[in-house]
């Protein structure tokens, strides 16, 4: 026996609810699951033979005397068939960079896809650590440094992998990846 999932419902005044709940009857407790990306009442929601719930249509504003329908779709996907998203480690391709210029980042791991958001925990020269909530979409990615970033180094030490872009509640995982900003650039001479 599976869990029950109780998505959206009408709120007073007609609105469409966008939360969702699932439900276990085996131990008859209730935990919350990810809201929907509208509120819906009144709407479809089919199981797939994958698991996965299509929850369709509906209305999410009641005007009275004439209800619009939603034409939206949206898929639900169990916990259960949602692989962890794993981070082991991040890379710049370079570790001096001058301001104006670009590098790139790979962080590898399990779980990760072209969709997967990266938000980082860093330290910048003679900072404390800072946050950037969606710095990057997909495992590798290019990023330009703006000019007048301060020089010195810039030092990621957490990463934290999500799927959902305002989902930002998982833990930092540990990692160390240091890049230097130059004002500019060293070159060897001969």
């Amino acid at each position: 026996m599976g869990e029950v999932l109780i998505a959206g419902g009408q709120l007073p005044g007609g609105s469409g609810a966008a939360g969702t709940d699932l439900y276990d009857p085996a131990t008859g407790k209730f935990s919350a699951a990810e809201d929907m990306t509208i509120g819906r009442h009144s709407h479809t929601a089919t199981l797939l033979p994958d698991g996965t719930v299509l929850i369709a249509g509906g209305y999410s504003v009641w005007l009275w005397p004439n209800p619009s329908g939603s034409s939206s779709a949206e898929l639900y996907v169990p916990r259960l068939l949602t692989p962890p998203l794993v981070v082991n480690d991040l890379r710049f391709d370079l570790t001096v960079v001058t301001a104006g210029a670009s590098y790139s980042v790979n962080i590898s791991g399990s779980g990760l896809i072209a969709e997967t958001f990266f938000d980082v925990r860093f330290t910048s020269p003679g900072n404390n650590a800072s946050v950037v909530l969606n710095w990057q979409r997909g495992p590798a990615a290019s990023h330009a440094v703006p000019v007048g970033t301060a020089s010195g180094n810039w030092t990621i030490n957490g990463v934290r992998a999500h799927q959902i872009e305002a989902d930002h509640t998982s833990s930092f995982v540990a990692v160390s990846a240091t890049i230097s900003v130059s004002l500019t650039l060293i070159c060897a001479l001969s």
